[in-house]
């Protein structure tokens, strides 16, 4: 049996071809099995799954074995056998290929540091089994190798392995000696318009030095802000002004003429380079954009000392560009949807202790083992602590984990938080065993020397933020199947808790360090919906319940008559 046209084949004329394919009987039962379980997975039936490669490999690679019950060996194996009943469908490429280089290649990647090599040997395999050698290869060739892995294999990523294949071939070729003459080109991934200071007169800088002194109160005259502005304030005030600036330049001001932070603020200047950054968005304002014309129109204000006219007609504009605050976004909502269910929310409040399991059973390295560990602590203080990432990866065992008596208070200094409101809490029994778990027992393996960090990295100072927030999601994302980031854990700490008490936006804002309950009624009201609607149902049905049993208690007659429709 053939399919002339696998492009429209279902997973259903897959099995069909299983059965009729040169197998042994097991071979068949094995890969009728794994093609019927990994639809089950997908969320449909064999006959509505098209068997196409690259859409199979897309959607699961959006699953979560873990999350659906599966080893990650058992799904291993599932996706291999996928592959081989598709290769009876159409020309399928290995997973991994052992096909030996030509000796020529080998010759230029003897030498090679290992994770170069590593990235270029499937290449020249590929190139090596059809014998084309380093003499002979041509753009083609490569192109067909990235044709090859984005729609002929399953194995995850392959745009991400090419982008790293790429950046490797060119090193090669402008590196090592003999290396084919072809660069590929790499496109990037975004546009970069932040132009450099030194693109700018020094004057401009000079200028914008002095007005961030002045946030930091360094400005002992009195005529500085009440209060001086934070480190990470600062650094983003310094931001802002180059990228004002920039985009001022690219609105066809020559850089010569931007000499001072009143030239940002001209009217015209200002209007320039607000619809350069609406132009970037299609035509739509943002918050960025918003944030941008306010902090603008603040310097023209209080250092520019622009006329009250100019003031009022940027304010205008402000209100013009700041998009009205509609709480958590559509996306954050969506991504908190499976918390509707109870059993995902069990499946998520028991990660660190499904983690400790698994680390408590892994048979990998102990240092291997304990970035696992220390995992699962970061994700047992986000639920009960739900802090920002920037406070998680720098919390220190000597000064924010506290002992009074026989409890543990997590503490982070004003000073140390984003909205200048400090963090206490105490940490559960819970939470405190699992911390106490991967101190004792994994966090020495993370170690070379002295260190007080909590989620030591490398060199024993805090893991940077970058580092830690990715890890989590994706131990979130293997456990549950829920695609989720640090931050997240905020959102879902609120969902919970006010799933279970609707309303209690109180008890919310102390928990998150909101100064405002408006922040925290614009993020989390509708949030809510869903559970205080049950809630609502729930207690008019009580009620009908109780109102009804007091009826048939005193007019027993009457309820009885309109039940088994009687006259009254």
């Amino acid at each position: 049996m053939t399919l002339t046209q696998p492009s429209r084949a279902s997973l259903a004329d897959l099995i069909a071809l299983i059965s009729c394919a040169d197998l042994t009987v097991r071979q068949k039962q094995d890969m009728r099995s794994a093609v019927r379980t990994l639809a089950k997975a997908l969320g449909g039936a064999p006959e509505e799954i098209a068997a196409d490669v690259a859409g199979l490999r897309r959607r699961l690679n959006g699953l979560s074995p873990e999350a659906l019950g599966h080893s990650k060996g058992r799904w291993a194996n599932m996706k291999s056998l996928l592959g081989n009943a598709l290769a009876l469908m159409q020309p399928m490429m290995p997973g991994r290929s052992a096909s030996p280089l030509l000796p020529a290649w080998d010759a230029l990647v003897t030498g090679l540091g290992v994770d170069r090599r590593y990235r270029l040997l499937p290449l020249l395999r590929f190139l090596s089994q059809a014998g084309i050698g380093p003499d002979k290869v041509a753009m083609a060739d490569l192109d067909a190798y990235r044709q090859a892995i984005c729609n002929d294999r399953l194995r995850g990523e392959p745009e991400k392995a090419w982008d790293a294949l790429t950046w490797m071939w060119n090193a090669c070729q402008r590196e090592v000696n003999g290396w084919p003459p072809l660069v590929i080109d790499r496109p990037k991934k975004r546009e970069i318009y932040l132009l450099p200071w030194s693109t700018f007169p020094a004057s401009l800088k000079q200028d914008a030095d002095a007005y961030l002194a002045r946030l930091a109160g360094h400005d002992l005259s009195g005529d500085g802000p009440a209060r001086p502005a934070r480190p990470a304030t600062l650094k983003t005030r310094a931001y802002q002004l180059q990228v004002s600036a920039s985009a001022l330049a690219h609105s066809g001001v020559k850089t010569e003429h931007i000499l001072s932070l009143a030239d940002l603020v001209l009217m015209a200047n200002y209007q320039a380079l607000l619809r350069f950054f609406l132009a970037r968005h299609g035509g739509q304002t943002s918050p960025m954009v918003g944030q941008i014309a306010g902090f603008l129109k603040d310097v023209a204000r209080h250092w520019v000392k622009a006329d009250e006219a100019t003031v009022v007609k940027m304010k205008r504009i402000v209100s013009n560009l700041t998009p009205p605050r509609r709480g958590m976004t559509a996306k954050n909502r969506e991504r908190l949807r499976p918390l509707d269910e109870a059993e995902n929310v069990a499946r998520f409040l028991g990660l660190p202790d499904r983690i400790r399991q698994d680390v408590d059973k892994d048979k990998r390295s102990p240092r291997l083992k304990a970035v696992t560990a220390q995992i699962a602590a970061a994700i047992a203080l986000l639920q009960a602590a739900p802090i920002r990432r920037k406070n998680l990866a720098a919390l220190d065992l000597t000064h924010n984990l506290v002992s009074r008596g026989k409890r543990l208070y997590l503490i982070v200094a004003d000073a140390d938080v984003k909205n200048g409101e400090p963090i206490d809490f105490e940490l559960p029994p819970q939470t405190v065993e699992i911390l106490a778990w991967y101190v004792r027992a994994h966090r020495p393996h993370l170690l070379k020397g002295p260190s007080d960090a909590l989620f030591p990295g490398a060199n024993g100072a805090p893991k940077q933020p970058g580092t830690l927030a990715p890890q989590i999601a994706k131990a979130v994302f293997r456990y549950t199947g829920m695609p989720f980031n640090a931050h997240l854990f905020r959102h879902a700490g609120g969902k919970i808790f006010l799933d279970a008490r609707p309303g209690q936006y109180e008890v919310m804002r102390r928990v998150l360090g909101h100064r405002s309950i408006a922040t925290t009624t614009s993020i989390y009201a509708g949030a809510e919906t869903r559970s205080a609607g049950a809630h609502f149902a729930a207690v008019i049905a009580e009620r009908r319940r109780a109102l009804e049993g007091s009826a048939k208690t005193k007019h027993p007659t009457l309820i009885k008559s309109k039940k088994f429709g009687g006259d009254t």
